[in-house]
């Protein structure tokens, strides 16, 4: 990729098929600022997946032209590469802490969190609940880190036929990671009449626990956005009861598509959600059970939380965000 000298750049990811939250979201920064700022992108060339690849992509990073070098999410450790220069991260979720143990997690724990954080000038979460998150690994500086939360696609928009059905509900769950708590979504739904479709691979104990408990399931994988928003417009419910979020966009996805959500009322979801969800708690089956039935058996209370669901993603436009990320190049040039 040829760059010209400019002020800002962009790092992102080398991206693996179907990860494209992060590139999404950058990518309409990147466009709405253009005209403002002098600013790019840069894709790393190598896969973060070794101690070779990480140090080929920090020394690439290193000759960079640009006064302010902002990663974008995910290959934190890529800041460590922009010397003198003005330097910006962006952290979406430390899943990857609650996810490892011993040796690797220590590692991971000094090149994703401390020494990044010690090393920028500035850092952006996309939730308070990531930045508290944080402060468990590291000490920060209150005027170094600022939240500033992700957007959704304009694309997402609420089908006025929509009609939900009673009989048999058709609910949508997004993503098969280890926090979607997947198995405890499928003894919750034991026994009810409905269909979960589920966008995400699975795993063979994730395969073992649906079968388990007899639940009728479908799973897509490598949508497109046009594919994934026929996938909203064809459920019920969204059910997203993970047991940590960096963010949660499905939540704001589904609210913007006119759907009822049921989520979690802990880590971001009550923070992204609002008031506009069933919140339940996401380590109790009967819980989760409870919060489903209620959107499933209760109209008043569907139609209300999709009322709010209209008036909580407003909170989340992306002429507001852009505006914030503006800010904040303005304030690091300085």
């Amino acid at each position: 990729m040829l760059l010209y000298k400019c002020k800002i750049i962009l790092i992102y990811r080398k991206q693996y098929t179907h990860t494209y939250s992060i590139e999404f979201i950058f990518d309409q920064i990147l466009i709405g600022l253009q005209v403002s700022q002098n600013i790019q992108k840069y894709n790393l060339l190598r896969y973060s997946n070794s101690v070779i690849n990480r140090l080929l992509n920090l020394i690439s990073i290193l000759f960079l032209p640009a006064k302010i070098i902002h990663v974008t999410g995910d290959v934190h450790y890529a800041i460590l590469g922009a010397w003198f220069k003005k330097r910006i991260l962006t952290i979406h979720d430390l899943a990857f802490m609650h996810q490892n143990k011993g040796v690797k997690r220590s590692i991971l724990k000094w090149f994703y969190i401390i020494l990044p954080v010690r090393f920028a000038h500035q850092i952006t979460v996309v939730s308070e609940a990531t930045r508290k998150d944080l402060s468990n690994y590291v000490l920060i500086n209150t005027d170094k880190i600022k939240v500033i939360p992700n957007f959704i696609s304009e694309a997402f928009h609420s089908n006025p036929d929509r009609n939900f059905n009673t009989t048999q509900p058709q609910m949508l769950q997004i993503g098969t990671a280890f926090n979607k708590n997947i198995e405890r979504l499928a003894e919750a739904i034991t026994n009810l009449n409905c269909k979960l479709v589920i966008i995400g691979n699975l795993n063979e104990v994730q395969v073992t626990i649906l079968q388990k408990f007899k639940i009728n399931y479908i799973t897509k994988t490598g949508l497109s956005e046009q594919q994934l928003l026929l996938e909203y417009d064809q459920a019920d419910l969204l059910t997203f009861v993970s047991t940590m979020e960096g963010f949660g966009l499905p939540i704001l996805e589904a609210q913007a598509c006119g759907l009822p959500v049921v989520t979690s009322n802990c880590s971001s979801m009550p923070e992204v959600a609002g008031n506009a969800a069933v919140l339940v708690d996401p380590f109790d089956v009967q819980s989760v059970r409870s919060g489903i039935l209620q959107v499933i058996n209760d109209c008043n209370l569907r139609e209300a939380i999709v009322k709010k669901g209209f008036e909580n993603v407003k909170r989340f436009s992306k002429e507001n965000i852009i505006s914030q990320y503006n800010q904040l190049y303005q304030d690091s040039s300085r």
